[in-house]
């Protein structure tokens, strides 16, 4: 049953977020919603959000996750006669002008239906920060940003500890993911292949590489090494995501992946393009790090980043947020 069955619903005024370019985007919402939620107890929260539809149950506590694929083929009147016919009093559309959304939400001339500036008008501020100032001007009552995390399911738990149990030894799990929705986001592969191998050295870890089916040539029998503590992850998200709570650290580029690892708790090292890109995308947090090229790096070897990004570097990151692989 979809949310906009139940009746129920419609009687207190409506707040739609609209985040539908990937995971990280939707995740960055969250504690923005919370605070929203905190606030006004009386509004019912629903939230666009594609990448997080197989996640729905996590974040039921903040917001009800819509399904909008019935709405994908709507036009502009169809879509605002949507949001009129489900109460929401305030669309909060983060994909700016560009977004699917727009045309409708202009077009209803509401002060409380916007679409807010994308990352190429936030001057280098953290995303945090402007999701929580764009909210602040539509619901000035919100005071205060909500945390950042994501809870497991009871059946999320179980899985993820039946998991850990299931590795003989009871290795330390070491995540890495190398794909990201951008490729200009993407560290090369034969440095994460290099990676692996480097952390793969000690009988103490165990690896998990996980891979979506355009991540390639990862996909490539033998990219990998055959080792039993060198291991690859292909599922889908509801079910990997049992497997990433598990592990005691994450490193991969900026993705949602990262955003989620981060937000299940776990240390995390980011390997960023830029260093602007870190201050807008990265945590400020005991438990995150970020390795991005230096500031100083010439414009036209700007999209050669990687180069300045070296294996070496990203070790160090990783002994910084886990402190124990220093002596493993």
């Amino acid at each position: 049953m979809c949310a906009w069955d139940i009746p129920d619903d419609l009687s207190k005024p409506g707040f739609l977020a609209i985040a539908q370019r990937g995971i990280g985007d939707a995740l960055t919402l969250l504690p923005s919603l919370r605070a929203l939620r905190a606030a006004r107890a009386d509004v019912r929260i629903e939230l666009v959000a594609p990448g997080l539809l197989a996640l729905a149950e996590n974040v039921r506590d903040t917001a009800t996750i819509v399904d909008d694929r019935p709405l994908a083929g709507l036009d502009d009147d169809e879509r605002a006669r949507w949001l009129r016919t489900r109460n929401f009093a305030w669309v909060w559309n983060t994909e700016g002008e560009q977004g699917p959304w727009h045309g409708a939400i202009q077009a209803a001339a509401n002060p409380r239906w916007i679409s807010t500036a994308t990352q190429k008008h936030w001057r280098g501020r953290n995303v945090l920060r402007v999701r929580f100032a764009q909210l602040a001007r539509l619901c000035p009552e919100v005071r205060t940003p909500g945390p950042v995390g994501l809870a497991l399911t009871p059946a999320q738990e179980t899985a993820s500890r039946a998991f850990a149990s299931s590795l003989s030894g009871a290795p330390t799990l070491v995540a890495i993911q190398p794909g990201a929705g951008d490729p200009n986001r993407v560290w090369p592969a034969d440095k994460f292949r290099a990676l692996a191998r480097a952390l793969a050295q000690n009988p103490r870890i165990t690896v998990l590489v996980f891979l979506g089916d355009s991540d390639t040539p990862f996909n490539a029998p033998g990219y990998l090494p055959g080792q039993a503590n060198l291991r690859s992850v292909r599922e889908p998200l509801e079910s990997a995501v049992s497997k990433l709570a598990a592990c005691a650290l994450f490193v991969g580029n900026d993705s949602g992946f990262y955003h989620l690892a981060f937000g299940l708790g776990l240390p995390v090292v980011g390997i960023y393009r830029s260093a602007r890109s870190a201050r807008m995308w990265g945590y400020r947090s005991p438990r995150a790090r970020a390795v991005c090229p230096p500031g100083l790096v010439p414009p036209p070897f700007r999209r050669h980043w990687d180069r300045w990004v070296s294996v070496e570097r990203v070790l160090r990151a990783a002994r910084k947020v886990m402190p124990s692989l220093r002596t493993m």
